[in-house]
C-alpha cells in the first residue's frame, strides 16, 4: 500500500514537471515570435501620455498575463481623474458664460428703464460678443485636441497594421491577412486625411459662422454652419460604414478559406509523412496556438491604445457639451435667444467632433475585433 502511495506521488510530481517545463517551452515561444514580429516598436508610436495612461492601468509590455490582470477598480479610479482633470477648463468657461447670461438678463430685465430700443440692442450684442470671446479661444484649442488624437490613431495604424497582418499571415490567415492590410490601411488612412485636413479645418469655419450669426441674428449664419456639421457627420459615418462592411464580407470569406487551409497542413502532416508524422502535427498546433496568442495580445493592446487615444479629447468634448447645455438652457429660461444660439452654435460643432472621434476610433476597433475574432478558428 504505501509502495502505491509513493509511486502515485512520483507520477504527480513528475507530471508537475512536464507541465512546468511545457509552459516554460510555450512561454519562449511566445516571446521569440514577439521579439521576431517587431511588435515591440509599437510603444514608440503612441503619444506619451497614452503611455502614461497604460501604465496607469498596469499595461507596460505586450505580455498576456498584463492584459488579463487588469483591475476594474484600477481602471475606474484613472477614469475618474481623467474626467477631473478634462473637466476644469469646461467648467470653468462654463462658470464665466453663465456669469454673462445672469448680466444680460439683468440688463434685459432692466429694458422699461431704457428710453431708446437700440441701447437695450447694442447691450445684448456686447453680451453677446463678451460670450463669444469667453467662449472661442477654449473650443479652438479643442478641436485642435481633437485634430492631434485623430492623426495619433493614423500614426498607430501604420505601425500596427502591417505587424498584425505580418502575424495573421504567420499564423495561416493567407487571405484575412491580404484583405486586412490592403482595407484597414487604405479606410484609416483616408479618414484620416479626412478628419484632420478637412473635418477639423471645416468645424472652425462652422464655429465662426456659428459665433458670426449669433451676433447677427439677421444674417442667420449659424444655418450653414449647421449644414456643415451634418455634412461631416454623415461623410464620417458613411466612410466607416463601408469599410467596415467590406472588411467583414472579406473576413468571413477568407477567414473560411484560411481555416479549411490550415486543417488541410495539419492533416497532411499527420497522414503523409511518417513516424513523426503526428509529432510534427501536434508542434504546428503548439506553434499556431501561440501565434494565436500573440495575435490576440496584439489585437487588445491595439484596441486599448485606441480607446487610450482618443478618450481624454472624448471626455473634454463631453464635457463641454453638457457645459454649453446648461448654459443655453439658463439662457433660454431667460429668454436670451442670441446667446442661447450662440451656445447651441458651438453645441453643434462639439458634437461633430464627438462623431469624427468616435469614427475614428470605432473603425479600428471592430476591424481589429472582426479578424481577431474570425482567425480563431484557423
Amino acid at each position: 500500500m504505501i509502495k502505491k502511495i509513493l509511486f502515485f506521488f512520483i507520477l504527480i510530481f513528475l507530471f508537475s514537471g512536464f507541465c512546468c517545463r511545457a509552459e516554460s517551452t510555450l512561454n519562449d515561444m511566445y516571446n521569440e515570435q514577439l521579439e521576431a514580429s517587431g511588435a515591440e516598436q509599437l510603444w514608440e508610436s503612441l503619444p506619451q501620455s497614452t503611455r502614461d495612461l497604460l501604465d496607469e492601468i498596469g499595461i507596460n509590455g505586450l505580455n498576456a498575463d498584463s492584459f488579463t490582470q487588469i483591475k476594474p477598480e484600477s481602471v475606474s479610479n484613472n477614469l475618474i481623474e481623467l474626467i477631473k482633470q478634462r473637466a476644469k477648463g469646461p467648467f470653468g468657461v462654463a462658470g464665466v458664460l453663465l456669469g454673462v447670461v445672469l448680466l444680460y438678463a439683468l440688463m434685459d430685465g432692466m429694458r422699461q428703464t431704457v428710453k431708446e430700443e437700440s441701447i437695450s440692442k447694442i447691450l445684448g450684442t456686447v453680451c453677446a460678443i463678451a460670450a463669444c470671446a469667453s467662449l472661442i479661444l477654449p473650443v479652438s484649442r479643442c478641436i485642435h485636441t481633437v485634430s492631434d488624437a485623430a492623426r495619433s490613431i493614423s500614426v498607430l495604424m501604420v505601425s500596427f497594421v502591417p505587424i498584425y497582418a505580418g502575424v495573421m499571415l504567420a499564423s495561416g490567415q493567407v487571405v484575412g491577412a491580404a484583405g486586412f492590410q490592403s482595407i484597414v490601411l487604405f479606410a484609416s488612412e483616408l479618414i484620416s486625411l479626412a478628419a484632420t485636413h478637412l473635418i477639423v479645418p471645416l468645424m472652425t469655419v462652422s464655429m465662426a459662422l456659428g459665433l458670426t450669426g449669433s451676433v447677427t441674428p439677421g444674417m442667420k449664419l449659424d444655418a450653414a454652419g449647421s449644414l456643415i456639421n451634418k455634412c461631416c457627420s454623415w461623410f464620417m459615418a458613411l466612410a466607416t460604414t463601408i469599410f467596415a462592411g467590406l472588411l467583414a464580407i472579406k473576413e468571413l470569406v477568407g477567414g473560411a478559406v484560411d481555416t479549411v487551409s490550415g486543417r488541410a497542413v495539419k492533416f497532411s502532416l499527420g497522414a503523409f509523412v511518417p513516424v513523426v508524422g503526428g509529432a510534427l502535427g501536434e508542434a504546428y498546433s503548439s506553434v499556431s496556438a501561440c501565434l494565436s496568442l500573440l495575435k490576440s495580445t496584439l489585437g487588445a493592446f491595439g484596441i486599448l491604445a485606441t480607446v487610450l487615444i482618443v478618450l481624454p479629447p472624448l471626455i473634454e468634448c463631453i464635457m463641454w457639451v453638457l457645459c454649453l447645455s446648461f448654459c443655453s438652457m439658463t439662457a433660454e429660461i431667460f429668454s436670451l435667444d442670441t446667446v442661447a444660439s450662440l451656445f447651441k452654435s458651438a453645441q453643434g460643432v462639439l458634437k461633430t467632433l464627438i462623431g469624427v472621434l468616435m469614427s475614428c476610433s470605432m473603425f479600428m476597433i471592430v476591424a481589429t475585433t472582426i479578424v481577431t475574432l474570425v482567425g480563431r478558428n484557423v
